[in-house]
Protein backbone atom coordinates (compact mmCIF):
# COMPACT_ATOMS: atom_id res chain seq x y z
CA UNK A 1 0.00 0.00 0.00
CA UNK A 2 2.57 2.57 0.81
CA UNK A 3 4.70 1.60 -1.96
CA UNK A 4 1.56 1.68 -4.17
CA UNK A 5 1.02 5.95 -2.73
CA UNK A 6 5.13 6.16 -3.27
CA UNK A 7 5.06 5.06 -6.82
CA UNK A 8 1.78 6.97 -7.63
CA UNK A 9 3.72 10.35 -6.32
CA UNK A 10 6.39 9.61 -8.39
CA UNK A 11 4.52 9.24 -11.51
CA UNK A 12 2.57 12.64 -10.46
CA UNK A 13 5.96 14.75 -9.92
CA UNK A 14 7.48 12.55 -13.02
CA UNK A 15 4.40 13.67 -15.30
CA UNK A 16 4.84 17.45 -13.65
CA UNK A 17 8.31 17.19 -14.57
CA UNK A 18 7.40 16.61 -17.96
CA UNK A 19 4.62 18.79 -18.15
CA UNK A 20 6.88 21.80 -17.08
CA UNK A 21 9.77 20.70 -19.68
CA UNK A 22 6.91 20.70 -22.23
CA UNK A 23 6.32 24.26 -21.27
CA UNK A 24 9.64 25.36 -21.13
CA UNK A 25 10.44 24.01 -24.72
CA UNK A 26 7.18 25.76 -26.24
CA UNK A 27 7.92 29.15 -24.98
CA UNK A 28 11.66 28.75 -26.20
CA UNK A 29 10.31 28.11 -28.89
CA UNK A 30 7.75 31.14 -29.06
CA UNK A 31 10.50 33.44 -28.51
CA UNK A 32 12.45 32.15 -31.02
CA UNK A 33 9.76 32.68 -33.37
CA UNK A 34 9.33 36.30 -32.08
CA UNK A 35 12.39 36.78 -32.25
CA UNK A 36 12.93 35.75 -35.95
CA UNK A 37 9.94 38.00 -37.13
CA UNK A 38 10.90 40.97 -35.36
CA UNK A 39 13.92 40.66 -37.08
CA UNK A 40 12.78 39.60 -40.52
CA UNK A 41 10.69 42.85 -40.63
CA UNK A 42 12.88 45.23 -39.32
CA UNK A 43 15.42 43.87 -42.46
CA UNK A 44 12.11 44.17 -44.65
CA UNK A 45 11.66 47.98 -43.79
CA UNK A 46 15.39 49.11 -43.42
CA UNK A 47 15.99 47.91 -46.91
CA UNK A 48 13.05 49.92 -48.15
CA UNK A 49 14.33 53.02 -46.62
CA UNK A 50 17.80 52.68 -47.33
CA UNK A 51 19.97 53.69 -49.92
CA UNK A 52 20.48 51.44 -53.31
CA UNK A 53 23.85 50.51 -54.70
CA UNK A 54 22.10 48.59 -58.02
CA UNK A 55 18.88 47.74 -59.46
CA UNK A 56 17.23 44.67 -58.94
CA UNK A 57 13.99 42.92 -59.63
CA UNK A 58 12.90 44.24 -56.24
CA UNK A 59 13.81 47.86 -57.19
CA UNK A 60 11.81 47.23 -60.20
CA UNK A 61 8.76 45.80 -59.19
CA UNK A 62 8.49 48.28 -56.60
CA UNK A 63 8.40 51.54 -59.47
CA UNK A 64 6.31 49.34 -61.62
CA UNK A 65 3.84 49.26 -58.64
CA UNK A 66 3.91 52.74 -58.36
CA UNK A 67 2.95 53.22 -61.98
CA UNK A 68 0.35 50.46 -61.77
CA UNK A 69 -1.26 52.61 -58.55
CA UNK A 70 -1.81 55.75 -60.60
CA UNK A 71 -1.80 55.79 -64.78
CA UNK A 72 -1.01 59.23 -64.98
CA UNK A 73 2.20 59.00 -63.09
CA UNK A 74 4.85 60.93 -64.81
CA UNK A 75 7.93 60.11 -62.63
CA UNK A 76 8.45 57.08 -59.44
CA UNK A 77 11.28 57.38 -57.25
CA UNK A 78 12.70 54.51 -55.30
CA UNK A 79 12.83 54.27 -52.58
CA UNK A 80 9.18 55.46 -52.03
CA UNK A 81 9.75 57.63 -48.94
CA UNK A 82 11.97 60.02 -51.18
CA UNK A 83 14.92 59.62 -48.09
CA UNK A 84 18.01 58.34 -48.68
CA UNK A 85 20.11 57.70 -45.64
CA UNK A 86 23.86 56.92 -46.40
CA UNK A 87 26.75 57.00 -43.66
CA UNK A 88 29.84 59.49 -44.33
CA UNK A 89 32.78 57.39 -46.31
CA UNK A 90 30.54 55.55 -48.58
CA UNK A 91 30.72 55.30 -52.37
CA UNK A 92 27.81 54.25 -54.98
CA UNK A 93 24.59 53.80 -53.32
CA UNK A 94 21.51 56.30 -53.88
CA UNK A 95 18.42 56.49 -55.47
CA UNK A 96 16.29 55.17 -58.76
CA UNK A 97 13.98 56.89 -60.91
CA UNK A 98 11.98 56.23 -63.71
CA UNK A 99 10.01 58.18 -66.36
CA UNK A 100 6.84 57.05 -67.90
CA UNK A 101 6.23 59.05 -71.41
CA UNK A 102 2.04 59.81 -70.85
CA UNK A 103 1.95 61.35 -74.12
CA UNK A 104 0.82 60.09 -77.43
CA UNK A 105 4.04 60.13 -79.67
CA UNK A 106 7.98 59.62 -79.00
CA UNK A 107 9.93 62.40 -77.26
CA UNK A 108 13.26 62.66 -75.81
CA UNK A 109 13.39 63.48 -72.50
CA UNK A 110 16.60 64.96 -70.48
CA UNK A 111 16.78 64.74 -66.39
CA UNK A 112 19.10 66.98 -63.76
CA UNK A 113 19.77 66.44 -60.42
CA UNK A 114 20.74 69.19 -58.04
CA UNK A 115 20.83 70.48 -54.56
CA UNK A 116 17.26 72.24 -54.32
CA UNK A 117 17.48 76.38 -54.67
CA UNK A 118 15.40 77.16 -51.59
CA UNK A 119 17.71 74.83 -49.24
CA UNK A 120 20.42 76.97 -47.17
CA UNK A 121 22.81 74.66 -47.55
CA UNK A 122 25.50 76.92 -45.49
CA UNK A 123 23.54 77.97 -42.68
CA UNK A 124 21.57 74.19 -42.28
CA UNK A 125 25.07 71.88 -43.02
CA UNK A 126 27.88 73.30 -41.28
CA UNK A 127 30.04 74.49 -43.89
CA UNK A 128 29.42 72.30 -47.00
CA UNK A 129 28.41 74.97 -50.31
CA UNK A 130 26.01 73.71 -53.25
CA UNK A 131 28.95 72.96 -54.92
CA UNK A 132 30.56 70.47 -52.66
CA UNK A 133 26.84 68.48 -52.03
CA UNK A 134 26.78 68.13 -56.22
CA UNK A 135 30.08 67.17 -56.45
CA UNK A 136 28.77 64.13 -54.75
CA UNK A 137 26.66 63.05 -57.21
CA UNK A 138 28.80 60.89 -59.78
CA UNK A 139 25.94 62.00 -62.56
CA UNK A 140 23.88 64.40 -62.65
CA UNK A 141 21.99 64.97 -65.72
CA UNK A 142 21.21 62.32 -68.52
CA UNK A 143 18.84 61.70 -71.73
CA UNK A 144 17.09 59.08 -73.32
CA UNK A 145 14.21 58.77 -75.56
CA UNK A 146 10.68 56.80 -74.44
CA UNK A 147 8.21 55.85 -77.09
CA UNK A 148 3.85 56.64 -76.48
CA UNK A 149 2.61 55.34 -73.14
CA UNK A 150 6.33 53.98 -72.63
CA UNK A 151 8.42 53.95 -69.33
CA UNK A 152 11.84 53.56 -69.26
CA UNK A 153 12.98 49.68 -69.28
CA UNK A 154 15.77 50.12 -66.57
CA UNK A 155 15.67 52.86 -63.95
CA UNK A 156 18.38 55.43 -63.77
CA UNK A 157 20.33 55.36 -60.60
CA UNK A 158 21.80 58.40 -58.72
CA UNK A 159 24.70 57.79 -56.66
CA UNK A 160 26.69 59.49 -54.43
CA UNK A 161 30.13 59.48 -52.88
CA UNK A 162 29.70 60.61 -49.50
CA UNK A 163 33.35 61.77 -48.44
CA UNK A 164 34.43 61.52 -44.84
CA UNK A 165 34.30 65.18 -44.14
CA UNK A 166 30.83 65.28 -45.21
CA UNK A 167 28.46 66.65 -41.87
CA UNK A 168 25.48 64.88 -40.76
CA UNK A 169 22.66 66.40 -42.07
CA UNK A 170 20.00 66.36 -44.33
CA UNK A 171 20.14 67.98 -48.72
CA UNK A 172 17.02 67.91 -50.51
CA UNK A 173 17.71 67.25 -54.19
CA UNK A 174 15.60 68.04 -57.22
CA UNK A 175 15.34 65.61 -59.84
CA UNK A 176 14.15 67.56 -62.68
CA UNK A 177 12.42 66.25 -66.29
CA UNK A 178 12.21 67.63 -69.50
CA UNK A 179 10.43 66.72 -72.25
CA UNK A 180 11.59 68.40 -75.77
CA UNK A 181 12.93 71.10 -73.31
CA UNK A 182 10.44 72.10 -71.30
CA UNK A 183 9.07 71.24 -67.65
CA UNK A 184 7.76 67.58 -67.17
CA UNK A 185 7.99 66.80 -63.41
CA UNK A 186 10.15 66.94 -60.70
CA UNK A 187 11.15 64.94 -57.31
CA UNK A 188 12.58 66.17 -54.43
CA UNK A 189 14.70 63.41 -52.54
CA UNK A 190 16.07 63.85 -49.25
CA UNK A 191 19.73 62.57 -48.67
CA UNK A 192 20.14 62.11 -45.35
CA UNK A 193 23.99 61.97 -44.36
CA UNK A 194 25.24 59.83 -40.97
CA UNK A 195 27.61 59.89 -39.09
CA UNK A 196 30.21 56.72 -39.43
Amino acid sequence: MISNKKTRCFQHKKAAIELSMGTIVIVVLAMSMLILGIVLIRTIFTTATNAIGGIDDGVRKSINDLFNSDTDKKMAVYPATSVVTIKQRTDGYGFAFSVRNVGNKEEKFTYSVSVDSQFNIQKKCQSITVRDAEEWLLQDAGEFTLGPGASMEEPQKVLFNIPDGAPPCTIPYKVEIKKSGQAYDYRTVYLKILAR
